[in-house]
């Protein structure tokens, strides 16, 4: 069973035993609570897809002989790389969210690099459990979450320093059978969606043996909780008023994971106190992460830019040379990004570990372009479509029998489009760039995978200055030697 149908996917993820809060109640199926659902639906997306020709959501695998879901494939050549971006597109725009499944994809790949290097450094047999774990996932076409992000405390102090050291998830104890964990991981993207927990560690120094950790947890370990994290406009997805939520089908979530002396048996750890690979880790799964935005913000941008062009419509502007000129604006930022991401594939480069990865520099300077993009489209989108985005009538209004003519009467536009219409796209405008699409499209785009600076900083250690100036100096002794003559 290498590849799963989206409906066996779903009764897995309900019958496993979670513990979820969301505003201080629990609930342990976040495949049919109201909130939680449309991701569970944009995950099992990236299985209906994969079972469909011409979506490139399914290869070979070298590990299985078999074709297995691109969320779990190693990557082995530039032709993978390329995939990797268009169908992030595809499912960015499927579901106008994205391939949830992406830091387990972007974990594995890293983890390839590294343990092999590890291995071949310390003597250690990383490389082979990971592979293990790997074939595994392939096989039972499993969800895989990446679990980096630390809580992290006072920012200027360093995992050893902290005065609470469980604020980055470490080692408490260990044994002949295995390691225990303890603290949490922020920001974890549909990690309650997840068969699978690939923790990795932040960049750890000397001393800091206990924080370098990276291992596989399962997403029913006992000593899991998650706290499900609020977004704007949330509750409307338990109203019963599709309309007013814009995108009811699907949509994205995180949570606060807390490992409670969580147990990690040996066979799935691949990194422990290893301190001097973790910078390497971080650095590689970070770039391949905002190498993947230039697929999936790409995708959920195609879906705000048609909205907004459908507004024009409904509005009865779209012959406008200045609406023209916005939704070619719109445009022409989404395919730059969009680019660079394919660039980034194509100079891709082979490992020792026989993996191929995107080229470093380029995937930082496409998360730089994410990182303001998406807000211009935002901005021209909401130009776009005016005031009334932000202050429709809700659904119940346009239901209601004396008020329900009214609503239709002075939310109308053009004649070609119903009044219902045009208040769906106005709604869903709405939720891409302020409700809670916007975490993804725009908060997510600036912050994940590290903010801005993050992305600086690589650039600045890939592309150092040395050869420009080189380059400077060389037309320099040119003049000179002009001058002398």
């Amino acid at each position: 069973m290498a590849l799963k149908t989206p409906e066996r996917y779903l009764d897995e993820i309900r019958a496993r035993n979670l513990r979820i809060f969301y505003r201080g109640q629990r609930f342990d199926n976040p495949v049919d609570h109201p909130v939680a659902a449309p991701a569970a639906r944009c995950v099992a997306e990236t299985y209906a897809a994969a079972l469909e020709p011409d979506t490139g959501m399914a290869a070979r695998s070298p590990l299985t002989g078999e074709q297995v879901n691109v969320s779990n494939l190693l990557w082995h050549s530039r032709e993978d790389l390329i995939a990797r971006v268009k169908w992030e597109r595809l499912i960015g725009r499927r579901t106008g969210r994205g391939a949830l499944r992406s830091p387990g994809l972007d974990a594995i790949n890293a983890l390839a690099v590294v343990t092999h290097a590890c291995d071949r450094a310390r003597g250690t047999g990383y490389h082979k459990r990971l592979m293990a774990f790997v074939e595994r996932i392939q096989r039972e076409d499993l969800a895989v979450s990446g679990a980096m992000t630390d809580v992290r405390g006072d920012r200027s102090r360093r995992p050893g320093t902290q005065a609470d050291p469980d604020l980055f998830l470490r080692i408490v104890d260990r044994d002949a059978s295995g390691v225990v964990l303890r603290g949490a991981k922020a920001h974890q993207t549909s990690a309650i969606h997840c068969h699978e927990h690939l923790v990795l560690p932040m960049t750890c120094g000397p001393g800091e043996e206990a924080w370098a950790i990276a291992c596989a947890v399962p997403s029913d370990a006992p000593g899991i909780t998650h706290i499900y994290a609020r977004q704007p406009s949330d509750s409307r997805r338990t109203e019963g008023a599709p309309l007013d939520v814009g995108l009811p089908a699907f949509g994205g979530c995180e949570s606060l994971m807390i490992f409670e002396d969580v147990r990690v048996p040996w066979d799935r750890v691949f990194l422990c106190g290893e301190t001097e690979h973790t910078q390497e880790l971080v650095r590689l799964f970070g770039s391949f992460h905002r190498f993947c935005y230039g697929g999936c913000k790409v995708g959920i941008a195609d879906v705000v830019i048609g909205a907004a062009s459908l507004i024009a419509r409904a509005n009865g502007t779209s012959d406008s040379r200045g609406i023209r000129d916005k939704l070619t604006e719109m445009v022409h930022l989404n395919e730059t990004m969009y680019a660079c991401a394919l660039a980034a594939a194509i100079e891709g480069r082979a490992t020792a570990a026989g993996t191929f990865i995107p080229d470093i520099a380029l995937a930082n300077v496409t998360k730089l372009n994410v990182t303001r993009f998406p807000f211009e489209i935002a901005r021209l989108a909401a130009d776009i479509a005016g005031g009334a985005m932000l202050t429709l009538p809700s659904q119940a209004d346009l239901e209601h029998p004396e008020l329900g003519p009214l609503v239709t009467k002075y939310m109308a536009a053009s004649p070609e489009v119903p009044a219902s219409e045009r208040m769906a796209l106005f709604r869903l405008l709405e939720f891409l760039t302020h409700g809670s699409g916007a975490v993804y499209f725009l908060h997510e785009s600036l912050h994940g995978a590290g903010a801005p600076e993050a992305m600086r900083i690589q650039l600045r250690r890939e592309l150092p200055l040395d050869p420009l100036e080189a380059a400077a100096r060389a037309l320099l002794g040119e003049w000179k030697r002009a001058v002398s003559v």
